[in-house]
């Protein structure tokens, strides 16, 4: 008897338009409830609820309970690499336009517990650019400055990862941004020093003054390289 993976569970859980507002919606890295995630989606709890039991049984995504309250999030890193590579194969024209609801997602944004988008790009263009990290084929390892670079901009070294950084393709970019330890490392300082400011109701990210000042320090990226991404 052969052995075959079971696509089809994963491909009907996809097949909703409900279900992948769902998915896009918890794509930020952060957690939801029924209730908010059927805001979000347009539908009502009840048919959140059943959704959400489907995407839980294909192992997209898993729920936890605290207090009173169930949340419900990405199944892990993988599942959200996945998902962006797919979402790299769909219809993404009307982000381009200017003034579109999808254009600041579209030059910022949190991507699970990394940034993506036309900064997200940048900014691994310039660790790669500047000696920060280093690229061999789909390999990522840390260049000469990568350490110097760790103490510069205030993170810890990291510790027990056998890669500090892997490559994830932009699904709007439709190039390669940074995904991993590192660049997890990389939006969790940008959100404490307040470099970056996370939107409600949105994955989009708000490039703050002291953003600009520090993504021109620390990347050598002006802030007319990223067109409309300026603090509101």
């Amino acid at each position: 008897m052969t052995v075959e993976p079971r696509l089809d569970i994963i491909g009907a859980a996809l097949a909703d338009p409900s279900r992948t507002r769902i998915l896009c919606e918890l794509m930020g890295g952060r957690a939801f409830t029924n209730k908010e995630l059927a805001c979000a989606a347009g539908i009502a709890p009840q048919t959140a609820t059943a959704h959400l039991k489907q995407l839980e049984a294909a192992g997209l995504t898993v729920s936890l309970r605290s207090g009173r309250h169930v949340y419900h999030r990405i199944a892990g890193a993988e599942v959200a690499a996945v998902l962006e590579r797919l979402a790299s194969l769909s219809l993404t024209d009307h982000l381009a336009r200017p003034g579109s609801a999808g254009a600041d997602t579209r030059l910022a944004r949190s991507c699970y517990n990394h940034i993506a988008g036309r900064l997200g790009v940048l900014m691994s263009d310039r660790l790669i650019a500047t000696g920060v990290l280093s690229v061999t084929g789909d390999a990522v390892t840390p260049g000469p400055r990568y350490g110097e670079f760790l103490g510069d901009i205030g993170i810890e070294p990291i510790r027990g990862a056998k890669s500090p950084a892997k490559l994830c393709l932009d699904w709007t970019e439709r190039r390669h941004h940074i995904a991993g330890p590192l660049a997890t490392a990389i939006l969790q300082r940008a959100l404490e020093a307040g470099w970056l400011e996370r939107r409600t109701g949105s994955r989009a990210l708000t490039v703050t003054d002291s953003g600009f000042a520090a993504l021109d320090r620390w990347f050598g990226i002006a802030g007319d390289e990223l067109g409309s991404v300026h603090a509101v």
